[in-house]
């Protein structure tokens, strides 16, 4: 979201995207400002006002490295074995050398920076839609699959499964924290510029997803232009396009 967040003229909300369940979805959307207001954007002013920020970054380190096998598992569900074999090479790198991931040694060696998949992305790749847009009570925006993707991945995940359930939470409510203390600056910006802060969320977290199922490739044209552009009809006569400049400027 907050390499989406640098609004670009193609980045406005969209009014016109489907969203069947927008009623309860702005209700949960206003719930979760309350809640971000209340709790999660103090701690993370406290957090940062706290914690210097070379730890601030080996926190974060350590919990993108916790998050490693359910990468691994959807690069491999994929079939992406070049990025699976990047994500396992980076893992076992900054585990051993670096401290169970604290610092990014991975990175220092040169290897490729480290990536985010999911089970929701692994089954758009399978060609399973994404259904009606949901805003889930504090994780957010969402959809129908990625929401079930969310289940399956806690079978995944080692921690989910044979940690505490103490243990579990508090990495969520890390992660959650580390997260809004990155983006403190860019979620006020968005909200300042936004006629309606929920449907720029809305279309820009769609839009993020979209890159990350690509993983970070362009769109094809016919889904940037809602056409294929094989079936533009060609004109007869090129020269018909001239017949009235000044209609044309027009």
């Amino acid at each position: 979201m907050a390499a989406l967040c640098l609004l670009s003229p193609q980045l406005h909300a969209q009014e016109n995207e489907p969203d069947p369940l927008e009623p309860a979805n702005r209700a949960i959307f206003s719930f979760n400002e309350v809640i971000d207001g209340l709790l999660i954007k103090p701690a993370a002013l406290i957090y940062r006002g706290v914690v210097p920020e070379l730890v601030r970054t080996g926190i974060g380190n350590v919990l993108e490295n916790a998050r490693t096998p359910v990468v691994l598992a959807n690069d491999v569900f994929q079939g992406e074995w070049g990025r699976a074999n990047t994500t396992f090479g980076r893992f076992m790198l900054n585990t051993i050398a670096g401290f169970g991931g604290v610092l990014d040694v991975a990175t220092w060696a040169g290897m490729p920076e480290g990536h985010f998949e999911d089970f929701g992305q692994t089954l758009a790749v399978y060609g399973v839609g994404g259904g009606p847009y949901i805003v889930l009570p504090l994780f957010g925006p969402s959809n129908v699959r990625d929401t079930a993707g969310r289940v399956v991945d806690i079978f995944l995940d080692p921690i989910s499964l044979f940690a505490p359930s103490d243990v579990s939470i508090g990495r969520t409510a890390a992660e959650g924290v580390d997260f809004r203390e990155q983006n403190i600056e860019t979620i006020e910006e968005l909200k300042r510029t936004s006629l309606d802060f929920y449907a720029a969320t809305r279309t820009l977290a769609r839009q993020l997803r979209e890159s990350e199922i690509r993983n970070g490739m362009p769109a094809a044209y016919e889904d940037i232009y809602d056409e294929s552009i094989y079936d533009i009809e060609p004109l007869d006569d090129p020269s018909e396009a001239l017949e009235d400049p000044e209609e044309e400027l027009r």
